[in-house]
C-alpha cells in the first residue's frame, strides 16, 4: 500500500513539474500574454479589472512562476523541492 502511495505522488509530482516547465517558457515567450491570464483569473474571483491588473502586475513582478503555478494551475510552488521551483 505504501508503494502505491510513492508511486501516486511521484506521478503528481512529475506532472507538477512538467506544467511548471511549460508555465515557464510561456511566461518567458509571452510575458504580456500570461499577465492578461492572471487579470482574468482574478477578475473571475471578484476584483474590479484595474486592481486585478495591479495585482496580476505585482505579482508577475515579485514571482510570475509561483504566481502562475498557484492560481492558474493550482499548485503549491512552495511544497515543491527547491530544485523545481525556478525552472
Amino acid at each position: 500500500m505504501a508503494a502505491g502511495e510513492y508511486v501516486s505522488v511521484s506521478s503528481q509530482r512529475d506532472s507538477e513539474r512538467a506544467d511548471l516547465r511549460i508555465e515557464a517558457r510561456e511566461l518567458a515567450a509571452n510575458p504580456d500574454e500570461e499577465l492578461h491570464e492572471l487579470q482574468d483569473i482574478y477578475t473571475q474571483r471578484g476584483l474590479e479589472v484595474e486592481l486585478a491588473r495591479q495585482v496580476a502586475a505585482q505579482f508577475q513582478r515579485h514571482d510570475a512562476l509561483a504566481a502562475h503555478a498557484r492560481d492558474e494551475l493550482g499548485i503549491d510552488h512552495n511544497s515543491l523541492p527547491s530544485h523545481c521551483r525556478r525552472q
